[in-house]
């Protein structure tokens, strides 16, 4: 079987990311707009978006993410703010949302987790990062997203 060869845009979103999660959300947003404004069919945005990038603000700022197969969040349900904003751009945008990733919470332990969005806003996939990020520089940094990360 031949796979038919189409063009299609893909837009790459980077941006810096505030301690304010409504702010990096309308940051998304605005980012996501531009990408289906230039004819984008895909975009991808940065890991960890919604929060700034430190262990210790991974749980506070972590949110319950949706399922494979789940195409909707009840609206009033402000613990998956994020992840219902990114759903409900890939339907209005009719465009494949690869969420970066977003401090997940399941169970009492935090995910680096990223979703991905189908343009009819279903959850297609859900990656929870494996190999987290650990360093140790005598004298220089140390950085462990182990100590808050499963």
């Amino acid at each position: 079987d031949a796979v038919a060869e189409t063009p299609a845009r893909v837009a790459l979103c980077q941006f810096k990311v505030t301690e304010n999660k409504e702010l990096n959300q309308e940051t998304a947003t605005s980012y996501l707009q531009k990408a289906a404004d230039a004819g984008a069919k895909l975009a991808v945005l940065p890991e960890i978006w919604n929060s700034p990038y430190a262990t210790s603000a991974f749980a506070e700022y972590a949110e319950v993410l949706p399922k494979v197969g789940d195409t909707s969040i009840e609206e009033g349900d402000s613990s998956s703010s994020s992840s219902r904003m990114l759903m409900d751009l890939s339907r209005q945008h009719e465009m494949w949302i690869v969420g970066g990733s977003i401090p997940e919470i399941d169970d009492g332990q935090i995910y680096n987790t990223c979703l991905v969005f189908s343009p009819e806003g279903k959850v297609v996939a859900k990656h929870r990062k494996v190999h987290l990020f650990d360093i140790d520089v005598p004298g220089g940094i140390t950085f462990r997203e182990s100590d808050t990360l499963s």
